[in-house]
């Protein structure tokens, strides 16, 4: 394991890094406002409009500057909070959050995310600088690690280019921010062939009804940014939108590709127990979404290539949604997935901690069957979620197989 203070940041470095870089864009803030001000009685803006009910002030707060043009249009804190409860009951055993760790736990309530950073439009909106960390939920050491920490330009709709280190999109679930993802947890296959945050360089944009975007990582996942001691990902992707072609309010179809070199780690030098290698050579799913008014319909079809013992794996996900009000939708998922050698692993969160599993949880072919309702309050920024989920998993050695039902419920929020 590599300490913390030979990698490229430490966290004593990247801290001041992100007070500096927040001070510096606050205090453009203030001098933009003041310059602002004085021009006030000259020529006025239109008054704004005041906002509507008292989510809209309180989630207006972070906002700590904003102006339609200049250097600096859009500074801002930003953060999130995302609680949940598992109660599992499985022909190996019980399981739940309670079984997870102490230091990830509330009482019996697992801290699934909490982080917190700014967020900040440059050169006219053009640019982007974003900037995320992990708290720790006990707290007793806050920092957990840097989560994003990027600069992105728009030179147009046809070209967008970024650096710096971000999550690997990949897959209909891990495109979709966990702020905005319809169910309590991703599906299995989703979450085997993603990779994790990296630092790296990506360009993206749009071509008439085609959108394309490219990337390429250091292949490390480290605390903060890439010590160069991985590999290397490589990532692409090509949609085309149907929504003219189809009438509906949306309707994409999306082929994304990774390729990953043998050093790439999903866990890299500077974690505890690290490094965890990346177990699959390369994987591609063809994913889609439709829309319409209350409705919504996205499929995924999933298949990654093994690297040395790990087998090839294969799937699908279907998922329907429904809004039965405003504030109410009904979400309903089916997966299913095979895998070679028995390829494939129950979820740690939840199945695996269950008391009896065998085989660590492997096996070799899988059925999923979830449905669950979300409440928006305030749209994603703040929601309450619940879900029933059924779970088979045969295959496995030793002659195992796995039988078991989950009930999740969370609460997410973000500003």
């Amino acid at each position: 394991m590599v300490p913390l203070a030979r990698t490229l940041f430490s966290p004593r470095k990247l801290h001041l890094a992100l007070l500096l870089a927040g001070l510096a864009l606050c205090s453009l803030a203030s001098a933009q406002q003041a310059v602002t001000g004085s021009l006030a009685n000259a020529a006025r803006a239109p008054a704004a409009v005041r906002p509507t009910s008292i989510f809209d002030q309180i989630w207006g707060s972070p906002v700590l500057y904003k102006a339609e043009s200049g250097f600096l249009t859009n500074f801002a804190f930003q953060g999130l909070l995302h609680l949940q409860d598992d109660q599992g009951w499985s022909d190996r055993g019980d399981f739940g959050t309670r079984d997870r760790p102490e230091s990830v736990r509330w009482s019996d309530f697992e801290v699934r995310r909490m982080r917190l950073g700014f967020k900040s439009k440059l050169m006219d909106g053009k640019g982007r600088l974003d900037g995320l960390i992990d708290v720790n939920a006990n707290f007793n050491q806050f920092y957990g690690r840097m989560n994003i920490l990027f600069f992105e330009y728009a030179f147009s709709d046809a070209l967008t280019v970024g650096f710096g280190k971000r999550k690997a999109y990949f897959s209909l679930e891990h495109t979709i921010s966990s702020r905005e993802i319809l169910t309590v947890e991703r599906a299995l296959l989703t979450n085997a062939l993603f990779t994790s945050r990296y630092t790296g360089i990506w360009a993206s944009g749009k071509a008439g009804k085609f959108q394309w975007d490219v990337a390429g990582y250091a292949g490390d996942d480290e605390r903060e940014f890439t010590t160069f001691h991985g590999g290397a990902l490589i990532q692409a992707g090509l949609g085309y939108d149907l929504k003219e072609a189809t009438g509906l309010d949306r309707a994409s179809i999306n082929f994304d590709y990774q390729k990953a070199t043998a050093d790439t780690s999903v866990k890299g030098n500077t974690f505890e127990g690290a490094p965890v290698p990346y177990l699959f050579e390369s994987a591609m799913s063809l994913n889609s979404s439709w829309e319409k008014g209350p409705r919504g319909f996205y499929t995924d079809i999933l298949h990654g290539h093994g690297r040395g013992s790990q087998g090839d794996v294969s799937g699908i996900i279907l998922m329907p949604a429904f809004y039965a009000t405003k504030n109410l939708q009904f979400v309903g998922r089916y997966q299913y997935a095979l895998g070679e050698n028995d390829g494939l692993r129950l979820a740690s969160r939840y199945d695996r901690l269950a008391t009896g599993i065998t085989d660590s949880g492997h096996g070799g072919e899988y059925h999923g069957f979830y449905l669950g309702a979300n409440y928006y309050i305030y749209g994603h920024k703040l929601k309450l979620m619940t879900g029933l989920e059924f779970v088979t998993l045969s295959g496995g050695g030793h002659g195992g197989s796995y039988n078991g039902w989950s009930w999740s419920s969370a609460l997410r929020m973000y500003f």
